[in-house]
């Protein structure tokens, strides 16, 4: 995690218990340019939960950017999620991309060129990778894509965005001889 480029994106819904899913999700690109999702969060809630749960995400992951949407969030609720931003030290910069027509897959082209290149890292025990795989197998003829779409719109961003730093290697002079390894868990000098 600390060697990776961190960004969230948001497909941001305005219904509650009903429609269309609110999803955030949280990514990072490693130093050889390899993608992770690191996290996701999906609700059909009220705008209140939604910006409280982002500004969760932002403080726990602390991303370079987040990617969403122009419209509805940046006129409707884009003003209350700046104050709760305040509110809670939730400090990410936002950028909002245009919707790109009503081509779902033409908005999922940039994430789909990275995944079909280098694939998407997901921890196999994650709490959202079946409710993930359920979305993308279909797409983009499934009932919902909002999963899709918020990893679209962090695909747009990640264009954006330089790979991680690669991880520094300690090593260390064993005392034995002049031979030297990378530091181990644990290990301290005499």
């Amino acid at each position: 995690r600390e060697t990776m480029s961190i960004c969230g994106a948001s497909d941001y819904a305005v219904t509650a218990n009903g429609g269309d899913y609110t999803v955030h999700v949280i990514v990072g690109i490693d130093h050889e340019g390899r993608l992770w999702l690191l996290d996701l969060w999906r609700g059909q809630t009220s705008s209140d939960v939604w910006v409280d749960t982002f500004c969760d995400l932002v403080r726990k992951w602390k991303p370079i950017g987040w990617a969403e949407e122009t419209g509805q969030i940046k006129s409707g609720v884009g003003p209350f999620l700046v104050k709760r931003m305040m509110e809670t030290g939730s400090y990410v910069a936002r950028e909002q991309f245009p919707t790109r027509g009503g081509n779902k897959a033409v908005r999922a082209q940039s994430i789909r060129g990275r995944m079909a290149l280098a694939g998407m890292y997901v921890h196999a025990e994650a709490p959202f990778l079946a409710d993930l795989i359920s979305e993308m197998m279909p797409f983009p003829v499934g009932v919902h894509d909002d999963q899709v779409d918020a990893l679209g719109l962090a695909g747009q961003l990640m264009d954006r965005m330089s790979v991680g730093n690669a991880p520094k290697e300690v090593e260390r002079k064993l005392e034995i001889g002049a031979i030297y390894a990378p530091a181990l868990p644990g290990m301290r000098r005499r």
